[in-house]
């Protein structure tokens, strides 16, 4: 999953971008997000998996989120630093510190993810503009196996969280997804870190599975839209 970067713009080209950007929010016809199989693993291998995790005390994610229709759904997702410790570092500071809270998803793979943690937009009625107070974060190892460390054995199935990141192996920084189906071709390139705790979460990723989506520009190629948004992630 690459990590969407910004690029520096002239003013004109930011207006322009703008417009552009306001022009197909404004479209009443929405795409709607087709769906597709990336493979499938079996249910009792999710539970064996689950019920060994219980027993190890692993820290969770408590994820708020407001979906397209305006109900707010709650992900808990176990995090597993013996798997990627640098990277569940990363995520319980950004996280506790509030820098993910009023963030949205900016971008969904139908069947695939959706994936957030790195653009907060402001709605007006002339459209959406990027909130640039959103500050950076330093880019983080890689922890997958293709990077050296084939420890992280973990899958991109359903309720799977992971880190998106350039094709630069060690670009990740804030950026994450999460996994709404089973996508194996991510294994071992993508440093997973933590899975959906339980079936309400499980059910609160499927009703977000079915977003709609629209083009809004090079960076927002299937942005979610209306807007899905974080409205708070905490780690117990």
């Amino acid at each position: 999953m690459k990590k969407t970067t910004k690029r520096k713009t002239t003013r004109a080209t930011r207006k322009r971008s703008k417009i552009l950007l306001t022009s197909i929010l404004l479209l009443t016809c929405l795409l709607a997000a087709p769906v597709i199989s990336g493979g499938c693993v079996d249910e009792d291998e999710r539970e064996t998996v689950s019920e060994e995790n219980d027993m190890n005390n692993y820290p969770t994610a408590n994820m708020k989120i407001l979906s397209q229709t305006g109900e707010e759904l709650t992900v808990k997702i176990e995090l597993y630093p013996d798997k990627a410790p640098k990277t569940v570092e990363n995520f319980i500071r950004l996280a506790n510190s509030g820098f993910y809270d009023g963030m949205h998803f900016h971008r969904i793979v139908p069947g695939g993810c959706l994936q957030g943690g790195g653009y907060k937009f402001i709605q007006t009625d002339s459209g959406l503009s990027i909130d640039e107070s959103v500050g950076k974060v330093a880019p983080i190892e890689g922890e997958f196996a293709s990077n050296g460390h084939p420890e992280n054995d973990l899958r991109h199935t359903k309720g799977t969280i992971s880190m998106a990141r350039t094709s630069d192996p060690n670009s990740a920084t804030s950026q994450f997804f999460l996994c709404v189906g089973d996508y194996p071709s991510w294994d071992s390139e993508y440093a997973a870190f933590g899975m959906a705790k339980d079936e309400e979460s499980l059910l609160a990723l499927d009703k977000l599975a079915s977003s709609r989506y629209v083009f809004a520009g090079y960076a927002f190629q299937t942005l979610p839209y209306p807007l899905i948004k974080i409205v708070s992630v905490t780690v117990e």
